[in-house]
């Protein structure tokens, strides 16, 4: 693993483990066991390690995404299913995505490199959605097929956000199901 690497690894740790407000060059360096001009070396300040955090996270999860859409086969039912349940269901994706979409996001009206990562990150997530909408609903112009993956991806926003207060316990995978149902609705209406 390279130095850079290292240190985004610890980085990665420090802001998963003690969140944004804690973050720091120096306790990266502290985490990495490295002294603070290595990691001023390679990233000038904590905003950038943030911005490349955030860019290994989109390209991390966005891949997910599209391989549980595209793998296993089945219907375009069941493969939307497998993507929003991994969206909306799983763990390790939640908590990441709480990090940096709550509290790295927030921070982007006060940073360019913050806030490009975050353009960045909506724009591989478009991207992404629209390929799917092109999958599900082929007869779909470009610029409709961008509306209803927008609309998607708002949708799927809205239900990760509320997702604590949208049933009992155990209630995950019917949530996917329904949001499996309404996106459907969406992408396949004529």
């Amino acid at each position: 693993m390279s130095r850079r690497e290292e240190i985004l690894e610890a980085a990665s740790a420090l802001l998963l483990e003690d969140g944004y407000a804690r973050f720091s060059a120096r306790g990266v360096a502290a985490r990495a066991g490295l002294r603070l001009s290595h990691v001023q070396y390679y990233f000038q300040n904590p905003a950038e390690m943030l911005a490349e955090l955030l860019d290994r996270f989109v390209r991390r999860y966005s891949d997910e995404i599209i391989a549980r859409f595209t793998g296993g086969g089945g219907s375009g039912e069941q493969r939307l299913h497998r993507a929003l349940d991994f969206l909306l269901n799983d763990e390790a994706y939640r908590r990441d995505c709480g990090i940096f979409m709550l509290e790295v996001a927030s921070f982007a009206a006060r940073n360019q490199a913050i806030a490009a990562a975050l353009q960045r990150y909506y724009a591989v997530y478009l991207e992404g959605f629209e390929g799917i909408v092109k999958t599900l609903n082929p007869a779909l112009t470009p610029r409709e097929r961008e509306r209803r993956a927008r609309q998607a991806v708002a949708f799927i926003e809205g239900m990760a956000m509320t997702r604590p207060h949208m049933g009992a316990k155990g209630e995950s995978d019917f949530n996917a199901r329904e949001a499996t149902r309404a996106i459907l609705r969406l992408v396949t209406a004529p």
